[in-house]
């Protein structure tokens, strides 16, 4: 195989930064549950009880349209792009992805949370997130260059 074959072309390397912004976004929030007493405690661990597990790409909605190349791309992701949370760390896979991130749930609130993911420079993407009647995990990505919603829903 040929170096160049091991590379992206310039527009998956734009689909993997995109995907992996946006995976870093679904995993992001501000302020420590440990300010707000030993209720936030119990409050997070119920939050990560549900998160735990694997999910699917389903629909993401960006803030800004997407060019029609990238928004292609996207669309592959919906089918195959899986999201797993562990307590500790978001893993995304799905061919020719791999994001591996740390994150920490924050401000829960009933089906209602933030999230932080850091990426290995250690900077943090911030997102707000809430379990849908429908058992969807909603996310809110707040954090530049990809902003918008994603919809994720449990793999079977």
């Amino acid at each position: 195989m040929s170096p160049s074959a091991s590379r992206p072309s310039p527009s998956s390397r734009s689909l993997l930064v995109a995907c992996a912004a946006l995976l870093a976004a679904l995993a992001a929030g501000c302020g420590s549950s440990a300010a707000r007493g030993p209720e936030a405690g119990a409050e997070v661990a119920s939050i990560d009880a549900r998160l735990r597990g694997s999910f699917r790409l389903v629909r993401f909605e960006p803030e800004v349209p997407l060019e029609p190349m990238l928004a292609s791309m996207l669309e592959f992701q919906y089918a195959h792009l899986v999201v797993r949370f562990d307590g500790k760390r978001i893993l995304a896979d799905s061919p020719g992805l791999h994001v591996d991130r740390a994150y920490e749930i924050r401000d829960p609130a009933w089906d209602r949370f933030k999230l932080v993911s850091y990426d290995e420079a250690g900077v943090a993407y911030e997102a707000l997130c809430e379990f849908s009647d429908q058992g969807e995990l909603v996310v809110h990505a707040q954090t530049p260059p990809w902003k918008g919603v994603a919809t994720l829903r449990r793999a079977q």
